[in-house]
């Protein structure tokens, strides 16, 4: 029986929760800038991993992914710069960093969910997370103020 309760903890164990929870239980999550940053880089990451899963079934998508990705990683990088007075260098390692840990957390999390359901993006956080994006970017992108060139 403690086997048993043992193997089924680890059946649904993910790398990380649904951004939706993560937001939820974060609700102040848009004045926090390392909050904040997170959730874009959660957004850009996803939208990243999903570009690489549909580029042979999807390509006219890939472009469309790859721009809102684009979008939340700079994003991210911006507010890292600006709220937190980090260099550039000091931004860009730490977006280095994470981006690779989050790629690594979908593509670990999608394979597992191939192998049971047949899918990378649905039926899973990842899919939820997708969802959660649509618009999130473009959402933050308006509110910030244009820069001055």
């Amino acid at each position: 029986m403690v086997l048993s309760l043992l193997l089924s903890g680890n059946v649904n164990a993910q790398s990380m929760i649904p951004l939706k929870q993560y937001v939820k239980e974060n609700k102040e999550y848009s004045k926090d800038p390392i909050t904040l940053t997170y959730v874009l880089k959660r957004c850009g990451s996803a939208y990243l991993y999903a570009s690489a899963m549909i580029k042979d079934q999807d390509p006219k998508s890939v472009n469309n992914f790859q721009k809102i990705s684009a979008a939340a990683f700079l994003l991210a990088n911006d507010i890292l710069m600006k709220k937190m007075n980090w260099t550039k260098d000091d931004a860009t390692k730490n977006m280095r960093t994470d981006i690779e840990n989050m790629i690594k957390f979908y593509t670990k999390d999608g394979a597992e969910s191939h192998a049971k359901t047949g899918s990378y993006l649905m039926g899973n956080y990842i899919g939820e997370d997708l969802k959660f994006c649509k618009g999130l970017v473009e959402e933050i992108k308006n509110s910030f103020p244009k820069k001055n060139s």
